[in-house]
């Protein structure tokens, strides 16, 4: 990749995706999933298989991110499955290892990347559209109501468990000098002083900020260029010789920064899964506030 390009393996177009849908080895899914404020839970999550069938990329699947890529019930959403689960439901959606895939949001661009480090964590290497359906669309390109429907094919999954993070490995690192932990929420959920909280104000200690919002537009679904996001991450002090540690309210939006830390080339980086979903809601759990 040039000084100023993501990834390609990672991120791709709707240029080359047009020029590759047709390949019998490409699948396409959408991951749109939504979350619905709630003043006792703070959202709920829901699917939107609807959204899907009324246009979605011509040969496109759909998933939840939650219903189908994560522990249900469990105390906290959007928990990562053990291998065995993830491996059956994935291949009841009919992706196999020797497939390629490009997953993509309707709205939200972490919904597809969220998607997209489930994948990685499960090792499986999987690419996210750029941009998301909005590139599609305005790209010209054609919309589809067909039903679609894979048939269940097996899956192997063969994990990456440092990419995957618990309360206790955080703990372990919070002091260490070759380790960034970031948070992926706003400044003002940062500093304590404003927006959603998750049981406590503020932030883990000796974390350092890094706003998914300024990884990727909210509007367009577009991520910012290579030069933007190593600034964003290393004026943060998140460099790539680091142990990068990402977080943010639910373990949804730190993925965007996560998938870009990877597409500049970072190597070791890890995501807090249960994010401040847990950590908030401990008392035990070290944070601070400006």
């Amino acid at each position: 990749m040039t000084d100023n390009k993501l990834d390609p393996g990672l991120l791709v177009d709707s240029n080359w995706l047009a020029a590759n849908l047709d390949d019998p080895d490409l699948l396409v899914f959408d991951t749109t999933t939504v979350l619905v404020p709630d003043p006792e839970l703070e959202y709920r999550v829901e699917g939107d298989k609807a959204g899907w069938e009324a246009g979605h990329i011509p040969g496109a699947g759909y998933l939840n991110c939650q219903d189908d890529l994560s522990v249900t019930p469990h105390e906290f959403r959007f928990t990562l499955p053990a291998p065995d689960d993830f491996a059956r439901r994935v291949g009841a959606l009919g992706i196999s290892n020797d497939k390629r895939l490009v997953l993509y949001s309707r709205t939200q661009p972490f919904w597809s990347t969220r998607a997209w480090w489930s994948f990685y964590a499960m090792g499986f290497d999987a690419m996210v559209l750029d941009g998301g359906y909005n590139s599609w669309v305005t790209g010209g390109y054609p919309v589809s109501t067909d039903p679609v429907q894979f048939e269940p094919v097996t899956f192997t999954a063969n994990p990456r468990p440092e990419v995957a993070f618990g309360k206790e490995d955080v703990l372990a690192v919070l002091d260490k000098p070759d380790v960034a932990v970031v948070n992926a929420l706003s400044a003002e959920q940062f500093t304590g002083s404003g927006g959603m909280t998750f049981g406590r104000a503020g932030r883990i200690t000796n974390s350092v900020n890094a706003p998914y919002a300024q990884v990727c537009d909210m509007t367009t679904g577009v991520f910012s260029d290579a030069a933007t996001l190593r600034s964003l991450f290393e004026s943060a002090g998140a460099t790539p010789d680091k142990k990068i540690v990402n977080y943010c309210g639910g373990g949804i939006s730190a993925t965007l920064g996560f998938f870009a830390q990877k597409a500049l080339g970072y190597e070791n980086v890890a995501l807090y899964d249960a994010s401040m979903q847990e950590w908030g809601k401990d008392e035990s759990l070290p944070m601070e506030k400006d």
